[in-house]
């Protein structure tokens, strides 16, 4: 277990390895289980951080890990032109559905929405440089 001067480097760790993780995913479109992905990237056994993040954070590794990837799916769709189906398909997911169950629930918001911030970002650059 680790000892209380070495959770917080033990957390930050696991939060880049996660970004990595989902970088990977969505670079290569091979997924493998996270459990399996973090704990051999770490080389610590994955029950144990687990534990830890659970005393430390209250939620466990793979509810940290689906808020990391709803993030990062958020970002996608407002900066980037990919359709949400395209996303779900480079993280792993078999059914974009499925992912889409998850935006909803973490955010309480669709696609569509993130979609919405997008094109409202692009209308108010292209004012912006009629102005110019």
């Amino acid at each position: 277990m680790y000892n209380s001067d070495e959770c917080p480097d033990v957390i930050t760790k696991v939060y880049l390895v996660v970004e990595q993780i989902i970088q990977s995913r969505l670079e290569t479109g091979k997924s493998i289980q996270f459990a399996l992905e973090l704990s051999n990237k770490l080389k610590t056994d994955y029950q144990e951080l687990n534990n830890l993040f659970l005393a430390r954070c209250d939620m466990s590794l793979e509810v940290i890990f689906l808020k990391q990837i709803v993030e990062k799916v958020k970002e996608l769709l407002v900066y980037t032109e990919q359709p949400l189906s395209q996303i779900a398909k480079a993280l792993g997911y078999e059914k974009s559905n499925d992912l889409s169950e998850q935006l909803l629930r973490y955010t309480g918001l669709t696609s569509a929405h993130f979609k919405r911030i997008r094109k409202i970002k692009l209308e108010n650059i292209r004012r912006q440089q009629k102005k110019i």
